[in-house]
């Protein structure tokens, strides 16, 4: 489990970062005067511990932006304060922080605190897994992609960052299912998840769009970024072996239209995914086992 302590202090370092590093925490350290969303963004921590007692101001609106961004606002934040700061420790919880701290720190008391946040956060997790996904393949299922899609859009026009779409399909699926059954046809889509998870970034927002066609939301990710994670992708299920226990293995590929949001697009989801389904059918038209970017085809 990783990580991350936004504040430079000694004892912070020295102290907080070794008891959790005993008990096999990852942890990495940021300047908390820096950019403190970028590092979130880049290390993709489970937990983060943010100080308040150097830039109180600073660091609510760290926290107030880590609430509000779909794809942040799920990771608990645990304030590093003093109980004199009364009106600051309340402030982050408003905003939503989960607990705080302060030093000097007790190893009995950081590891209880962080394991209570981490078994509700588990909890929460189990009900959400629940209620969002395909029963199938694990992935989001269409109504909680199109809500989340939403969010991130109303986030990309707020802070004016870019946001990307792959819309995928496996090619030739009917044959799949015509030739080997529709349990085969399954234990296909299982494994396209699996490979699809195991290569897209940890924040990206992968869902089953129906049938054999998958979707990918990318936040705060231009085009340029978004042809590469697709064209990886593409790699990767050309070179996985895909195998059904009555066929021999199979050779599976798939096509994958992208399309970016910006400022001057019409910040309409419907708008977005039928750019990206533009783009896929030009992969298709193209001879399939290909990546094409909305706009460049």
């Amino acid at each position: 489990m990783k990580v991350l302590i936004a504040d430079i202090s000694a004892e912070t370092i020295n102290v907080l970062g070794q008891i959790l590093q005993n008990q096999g925490y990852e942890c990495c350290f940021t300047d908390s005067s820096g950019d403190i969303i970028e590092q979130v963004y880049r290390e993709f921590p489970d937990v983060i511990f943010l100080t308040v007692h150097i830039d109180a101001r600073h660091s609510l609106k760290v926290l107030e932006k880590l609430k509000a961004a779909p794809s942040t606002r799920e990771i608990p934040v645990i304030l590093i304060g003093s109980t004199r700061a009364r009106k600051t420790l309340t402030r982050g919880f408003q905003l939503g922080a989960y607990d705080y701290i302060s030093q000097p720190y007790f190893k009995e008391e950081v590891l209880a605190r962080l394991r209570n946040i981490i078994y509700v956060r588990n909890k929460t997790k189990e009900i959400e897994y629940m209620m969002d996904r395909d029963s199938l393949t694990g992935l989001y299922n269409r109504s909680f992609f199109m809500s989340r899609l939403i969010e991130e859009l109303s986030w990309a026009m707020s802070y004016n960052e870019p946001l990307s779409l792959v819309m995928l399909d496996i090619d030739f699926f009917k044959r799949i299912n015509d030739t080997y059954g529709h349990r085969c046809g399954d234990e296909v889509l299982r494994k396209m998840a699996e490979v699809m998870l195991r290569t897209v970034r940890r924040e990206d927002v992968i869902g089953r769009f129906g049938g054999e066609e998958f979707i990918i939301l990318m936040s705060n990710t231009a085009a340029d970024s978004a042809a590469e994670l697709g064209e990886a992708l593409r790699k990767a299920v050309q070179d996985e072996e895909f195998k059904c226990a009555d066929a021999e293995a199979l050779h599976v590929t798939i096509s994958a239209g992208i399309t970016t949001f910006n400022t001057l697009c019409e910040p309409c989801p419907d708008t977005l995914i039928g750019q990206a389904d533009n783009a896929l059918y030009s992969a298709k038209k193209k001879g399939r086992n290909r990546v094409c970017v909305f706009g460049t085809q």
